[in-house]
């Protein structure tokens, strides 16, 4: 029959032990060497038990507080990502307008610049480009005020001939820069002076609007409290 084998234990400390019903008051008093051993085994048995429970609470404890600090950082970092994403659209519609009107002054500082004086079609010139698609390229004839002849190809080409040959037209030009900066006084030809202020105005327009939504639809919540 087998031999029964109890602990009493006060305040986690070992105050008798009990063989078949024979109470000990210290497992060394306990004559039979295998009583005894199995009497140790079970006291160690229950105190390893103890001591893993207590580090499982303090290893669950320790966790839990990790996990919730990485929420409130994740919490922080979630509050702070509407103010980039805000910053960010705005510097860069910033950085289009200011473009966009540095362009502008210069393209009305060159339009107040130029003079005008009446000239002609003197020749087409046929180029292909990458695709081998054909443009032509008017050459226009005109005169300074110092009755100086200006032949010049100028750099705005069509798929088809917009002029012809001895064709009169008005030509607007810079008159430090005759050469470069000729052109035939066109609706179309001055739009394309504007192409660029264009671009860039309607790019930054676009980011401004966007940032007045991202600040507007990324706005905090009455709830949410503000970032640490």
């Amino acid at each position: 029959m087998a031999k029964k084998y109890s602990v009493n234990w006060e305040n986690d400390e070992v105050v008798s032990v009990e063989v078949d019903g024979v109470q000990y008051a210290d497992p060394d008093q306990i004559p039979d060497s295998e009583d005894r051993a199995q009497v140790l085994r079970l006291i160690a048995g229950a105190t390893g038990a103890d001591a893993d429970e207590d580090f499982d609470k303090a290893f669950n404890s320790e966790f839990d507080e990790e996990t919730k600090e990485a929420f409130r950082q994740l919490e922080r970092d979630s509050a702070r990502f509407p103010r980039v994403i805000v910053g960010l659209f705005l510097f860069i519609a910033l950085l289009t307008l200011g473009i966009a009107a540095a362009l502008t002054a210069s393209t009305v500082a060159a339009l107040s610049r130029e003079t005008s004086a009446p000239g002609r079609v003197v020749d087409l010139v046929a180029r292909r480009d990458a695709d081998r698609q054909v443009f032509y390229f008017p050459v226009v004839e005109f005169y300074l005020p110092d009755e100086s002849r200006q032949t010049v190809q100028l750099s705005e080409g069509s798929s088809t001939p917009g002029y012809t040959r001895n064709q009169a037209v008005t030509i607007r030009y810079d008159p430090d820069r005759p050469a470069s900066t000729a052109r035939i006084d066109s609706v179309g030809s001055t739009a394309l002076m504007w192409i660029g202020p264009a671009i860039t105005g309607t790019v930054g327009a676009g980011f401004l609007a966007a940032t007045l939504f991202a600040a507007w639809f990324l706005r905090p919540t009455a709830s949410s409290p503000p970032p640490a």
